[in-house]
């Protein structure tokens, strides 16, 4: 632990749950994909690819931001209100069986019912009471250095990665590779490649375009300097929190605000999702893990 996590109680605590679970594993090979830090790493981007790839998976998911609590499927309620954003979006991209909870053991008995063959739970990490057969974390470069919150924007302490089965360190839209410390696990790379603007149905380079942006994700300056990074003209942006659902009259306003400056309303992908309009554009990305991962995955499943 640091030296501000040593006298943060919050961190204690938090590995005292850990070290004191006796988590269970689900009867179907799962996958979970997790991270340290508060807020986005790429958690949702990572799922998607691994359910596209692996036929016969469901993914679980605690559905943040959604209207209703409960659990839900994508089978009886296909909308963000009941899936959270990010899980609509999964079920949009995937096609695969999305069941949002709070008990993820609830819903491997209705993935079971739906005859899933594997598991994907998105962001189950901090969840003791479940060990996934393979466990992915997530870092960013940071995070190597960060602390517990409220010092930092971690969870918990940097050392429970020792309970990840592998690490990806997602570097975003970034072309280097820094080197990493060995921390004795299989580590992979994950980056974003940059497609263009889908706006009304069609996808455009980014290069020279007015754009005004607006998204509510836990980073939005990445979104922000995805754009400028892609020769974007961003002549104004708003902010809102991670998962926000922005209304009517907001939304209004800010198509308003962009047809006054000529340039197109560009948000990210979740919020586009999570919108349901298509008079707005979103960021169209890719996700790419370099460094074998793709073997080192078909090595592992049962399938």
């Amino acid at each position: 632990m640091t030296l501000p996590d040593l006298f943060n109680p919050y961190a204690w605590v938090v590995k005292l749950l850990r070290s004191s679970s006796k988590p269970k594993t689900p009867d179907i090979f799962s996958i979970n994909v997790g991270n340290l830090r508060m807020g986005g790493t790429g958690k949702t981007p990572l799922v998607i690819e691994l359910a596209r790839r692996i036929e016969s998976s469901a993914i679980i998911t605690l559905g943040y931001g959604r209207k209703f609590k409960g659990l839900y499927t994508s089978r009886e309620h296909p909308d963000p209100y009941h899936l959270g954003d990010e899980g609509y979006m999964i079920f949009k991209k995937t096609g695969r069986d999305v069941i949002a909870s709070k008990d993820r053991f609830k819903a491997v008995e209705i993935a079971r019912s739906y005859g899933a063959k594997v598991l994907i739970f998105d962001d189950a990490f901090q969840y003791f009471k479940l060990r996934a057969h393979l466990n992915l974390l997530i870092l960013r470069p940071a995070d190597l250095k960060s602390n517990v919150f409220p010092f930092g924007p971690l969870r918990e302490p940097f050392e429970s990665f020792k309970f990840s089965d592998a690490i990806i360190f997602n570097l975003k839209t970034s072309k280097e590779t820094p080197k990493f410390p060995d921390l004795g696990k299989p580590t992979f790379i994950m980056r974003y490649q940059i497609e263009g603007i889908e706006y009304m149905g069609k996808v455009l380079d980014l290069k020279g375009l007015k754009i005004f942006a607006f998204c509510g994700i836990a980073d939005p300056f990445s979104f922000i300097n995805s754009l400028k990074n892609g020769g974007a003209e961003v002549v104004g942006y708003r902010i809102f929190p991670d998962h926000w659902w922005i209304g009517e009259r907001t939304l209004e306003g800010i198509l308003k605000v962009s047809k006054r400056l000529n340039a197109i309303p560009v948000c990210t992908e979740k919020d586009f999702y999570r919108l349901g309009r298509e008079d707005v554009g979103f960021l169209k990305i890719s996700t790419v893990l370099e460094g074998g991962f793709w073997e080192f995955l078909k090595s592992k499943l049962p399938l």
